[in-house]
């Protein structure tokens, strides 16, 4: 019934907006950076340890966060933490006028707060969706990865081209509080009180149960292959993405020689493309399901379109210095990627449906690492050697490994 229906809708709407703050507040940065570092006279490295201190906060609390959005539900545990990552974006400048330190010490509390984020949404589409549209759930939900990077990307140097970098998180931080306060008062703590039958989603709605179940313990995730594949594709996947979204704009800018002016519209053109892709991929992963294909064999297929032809795209780019013809090839890894949505992105679902935030939790804490690594790496690379070539087939080789990794052990079975 509609009425049944529209709950969701709107929590899922809710959502999406949250993932696109989180990654407006997290992508100014890679903008913001360049502004900063020539007020501060920061080396690459200096601007790689700001850009990825974010992901020390960021690894502490997904596990906590998940299994507390899978044992109290996701509501609140989303809605605090969208409050506190908003605080700290709009405490970001007087942070950085303190000095080095303070401004660290900023952003790994900023990626603590958002560290909430996917383990809650998980465990909230776990209970709240059914299983044939978690695929659209999911690309409609990743969307705002590349959404709010595109605003970011776009809005950001036009704020620091006529105000300045400071102003930038002003604007963003007051958005999140914004949120806060809608979600507060229009999202239901539970879907019990809105649909009709007693059984949530979850327990109505999963995959079946293939042999025996098992308790979500460590020795039990150690074993699982399934629960490997996706942390290796997870992991992975983050290199290469936030690869891209940290350092893009510095490499048109520094190597191709765009202006900085057009750095940001350069940058975002791949982002627009995955932020078009990645829900269309959600809507393809259900559509094939719905129509009795192998779910096993729909996520395996999705993640190695996803990964291949990232890699061969990551793999070439680092020889042209034309800026049109690096962009074409960013845009076309990045709508291949959006296709992983449909392979590891929702696989959490499917092995741990009642434990989906605690497994994102444990995932993502993984991939943070590699997004930490990633980003810094890259800074120790072009220090070292200035060459973006390297950076760029050194991720192409992380790519590919995730596609062999995951082709190979994945699995839809329910776990635990």
């Amino acid at each position: 019934m509609p009425s049944e229906n529209a709950p969701r809708r709107w929590l899922i709407i809710m959502t999406v907006i949250a993932v696109y703050i989180c990654f407006l507040d997290r992508i100014a940065i890679s903008v913001a950076i360049i502004p900063m570092s020539a007020d501060n006279g920061w080396s690459p490295a200096t601007q790689g340890t700001v850009m990825s201190s974010f992901f020390i906060g960021y690894l502490i609390l997904q596990i906590p966060a998940g299994f507390l959005a899978d044992r109290f539900g996701g509501k609140w545990v989303l809605g605090v933490g969208v409050l506190l990552w908003s605080l700290f974006t709009l405490l970001t400048p007087s942070a950085a006028s303190l000095g080095l330190t303070a401004l660290l010490i900023c952003r790994v509390l900023m990626g603590m707060s958002e560290a909430v984020t996917w383990p809650s949404i998980y465990s909230l589409y776990a209970t709240w969706v059914p299983i044939e549209k978690r695929g659209s759930a999911v690309g409609w939900m990743n969307s705002g990865v590349a959404g709010g990077s595109v605003i970011a990307l776009l809005l950001t140097p036009l704020i620091v081209q006529y105000f300045d970098w400071q102003t930038a998180f002003y604007l963003y931080g007051s958005v999140g509080l914004l949120w806060f306060l809608v979600w507060v008062f229009t999202v239901p703590t539970a879907p019990v009180a809105v649909l009709s039958s007693p059984m949530t989603a979850t327990t109505a709605m999963t995959a079946p149960v293939v042999g025996r179940q098992k308790s979500l313990s460590v020795a039990a995730l150690l074993r699982s292959k399934g629960v490997w594949a996706i942390a290796v594709s997870h992991i992975c996947t983050n290199w290469v993405v936030f690869l891209s979204l940290s350092w893009l704009p510095t490499y048109f800018s520094s190597a191709l020689g765009v202006d900085f002016s057009r750095v940001g519209l350069m940058a975002v053109v791949p982002a627009v493309a995955a932020m078009v892709a990645t829900p269309f991929a959600g809507g393809l992963c259900d559509k094939l399901i719905a129509r009795g294909l192998d779910r096993l064999k729909v996520r395996k297929t999705m993640q190695t379109i996803a990964l291949g032809p990232m890699a061969v795209c990551l793999a070439v780019v680092g020889y042209t210095d034309i800026p049109i013809v690096a962009l074409g090839i960013f845009t076309i890894g990045n709508i291949m990627l959006a296709l992983s949505v449909g392979g590891f992105g929702t696989n959490h679902m499917d092995i741990a449906p009642e434990d989906s935030g605690t497994l994102m939790g444990i995932t993502n804490t993984l991939g943070s690492l590699s997004s930490a690594v990633a980003v810094f790496a890259s800074g120790l690379v072009l220090e070292w050697t200035g060459s973006w070539l390297l950076v760029f087939q050194l991720a192409a080789g992380v790519a590919l490994f995730g596609m062999f990794f995951y082709l190979r052990y994945a699995s839809v079975d329910r776990e635990f």
